[in-house]
């Protein structure tokens, strides 16, 4: 993993900047998520809100947005560490599901308990035993995955796409599938199809891996010619599930659905209509579609301020932490951690956990079935990723 030549500063700014973007647009937009904008104005100024609404510990809470993304990523890491050990491995989305069954315990337990089945060193973390306005969506789903029942809904919300930047980190880093990128892009909105069954649900998922894993491959993307690739190629991603159709083929008319959504976003990119105006008319982010649709518009809008986007993408009558959580996805790994403002990083709730978890989609598994130990990083990888225990390495801020 450590000779694998995607693996230079850039990249590892671009991973960091992913992950802490997303939980930097999910901290400023969770204080607004209820709110209309005349709201947001009438607290906030007509410049809507651009700083942290602080916690009584002076820290910027993140919501169940960065919660799923952290245990996303503990899935995937779950599963790469079985296929260094062991040599096989399921679909990398399917380790989610267990990790998942962890985040839900977070919501319904206080601690860690002692004698329970455990799949992710994230459950020894306390300030994740915390109640941040979870979608029901995903609560009753896992819940069902947990009791052995099929999930069966018609969701479209955006607690899919919310979740998915850690798959197109490791996906690209570690050349995942042998860099079949539709691939990818599949098992990216299979992680979402867990809880999320409407295709406007998952789809949006794999059009955010695509925009992803494009962005890692240049040294200076061009976001919008991204985005244009990631819609040419949407229709001809395989859903294996489905007997082996294309989304074309499954699900043409929800396919021109997000097509018209993103295009209309893009228009508005180019046009004089405020942020604020020009949001509500793509929707309020409720639906994976429309979230990532409002993301898009912010981050090609102001794709050379990783503030001026998170700012615009929150500042909106609807879902603003996960708007703003897919736009600081986009945009930080357009421009990488360095690009975010230190008032942005310094008092952001868990930022120590957010960077080790980012830091491992970055080195990947570092120990294998003949050499897991010897030196205390491949035994602190060994104690996360096969006995799911940490201890941070420093004292972390309390909420």
């Amino acid at each position: 993993m450590q000779d694998n030549p995607r693996q230079n500063e850039q990249a590892k700014d671009r991973v960091l900047g992913c992950m802490l973007g997303g939980a930097v647009g999910d901290a400023l937009g969770y204080s607004v998520e209820f709110y209309s904008w005349d709201s947001i104005v009438e607290r906030f100024g007509e410049s809507g809100i651009t700083r942290y609404e602080l916690d009584r510990h002076g820290l910027a809470r993140i919501s169940d947005d960065t919660q799923m993304s952290l245990f996303t990523a503990a899935g995937i890491l779950l599963g790469m560490t079985r296929v260094c050990l062991r040599g096989i491995m399921g679909r990398i989305d399917s380790y989610c599901h267990f990790t998942y069954i962890d985040w839900l315990h977070t919501q319904e337990w206080t601690s860690r308990h002692e004698n329970a089945r455990v799949y992710s060193w994230l459950m020894n973390v306390p300030e994740l035993y915390a109640v941040r306005a979870p979608g029901n969506t995903c609560l009753s789903a896992i819940r069902a995955i947990e009791n052995g029942i099929p999930v069966e809904n018609n969701s479209c919300g955006c607690g899919g796409v919310m979740r998915t930047a850690p798959l197109a980190l490791l996906n690209y880093i570690h050349n995942y599938a042998d860099g079949d990128l539709l691939y990818c892009d599949m098992c990216a909105a299979e992680a979402a199809r867990i809880t999320h069954k409407h295709p406007l649900g998952f789809i949006p998922s794999a059009i955010l891996n695509h925009i992803l894993m494009e962005i890692q491959k240049e040294r200076e993307p061009h976001l919008e010619d991204v985005i244009e690739e990631a819609l040419r190629h949407l229709p001809e991603i395989i859903s294996e599930p489905d007997e082996d159709k294309t989304y074309g083929e499954l699900w043409p008319e929800y396919i021109t659905t997000q097509n018209r959504l993103i295009r209309k976003a893009l228009d508005l990119a180019h046009s004089d209509i405020p942020d604020y105006a020009a949001i509500e008319s793509i929707g309020g982010g409720w639906t994976g579609h429309e979230a990532l649709a409002i993301a898009i518009y912010s981050a090609v809008k102001h794709q050379d301020s990783f503030e001026d986007a998170i700012v615009s993408s929150v500042n909106h009558s609807g879902d603003s932490d996960s708007t703003g959580a897919v736009c600081g996805n986009i945009m930080g790994c357009l421009l990488g951690r360095s690009a975010i403002p230190a008032h942005f990083l310094d008092c952001l709730e868990l930022r120590d956990v957010i960077e080790e978890i980012a830091a491992d989609l970055f080195t990947g598994c570092i120990i294998s079935e003949f050499d897991h130990y010897g030196t205390p990083e491949k035994e602190r990888w060994e104690e996360k990723y096969c006995y799911q225990h940490w201890i941070p390495t420093k004292t972390m801020p309390k909420r």
